[in-house]
């Protein structure tokens, strides 16, 4: 999985892309969290759109770490779920914990390529 993050002052911005699968998706994505939580942004956005795949392993990882950033008072916001990967979350139910918005609704910057 590919990772583009921006970090502003109330926000941190996260574009995904590919496949979020296995021990090192996993990682990735706890990885990805912990560093949320340290920059106490009040609000977590994942960008998906670009997003092909979540498999159990990674949405396991997702649902451990909510309670972290519920603690840290930070919002996750994802946007822009491919169908295949919206029925993967129904799939599993973890589309009722997190919010999921269509891609028109994030409005700010997004990551640069480097």
């Amino acid at each position: 999985m590919d990772i583009l993050k921006l970090s502003q002052p109330n926000a941190f911005v996260v574009s995904l892309r590919g496949k979020c699968e296995g021990e090192q998706g996993a990682q990735q994505l706890v990885d990805l969290l912990r560093e949320a939580t340290q920059k106490k942004a009040n609000t977590l956005w994942l960008l998906c759109q670009e997003l092909t795949s979540v498999d159990f392993r990674a949405q396991q990882a997702l649902l451990r770490h909510l309670p972290f950033l519920q603690d840290a008072r930070i919002k996750l916001t994802l946007c822009g779920l491919q169908p295949a990967v919206q029925r993967q979350f129904e799939d599993s139910g973890l589309n009722t914990l997190v919010s999921a918005l269509p891609s028109e609704a994030y409005k700010g910057p997004y990551p640069i390529l480097r």
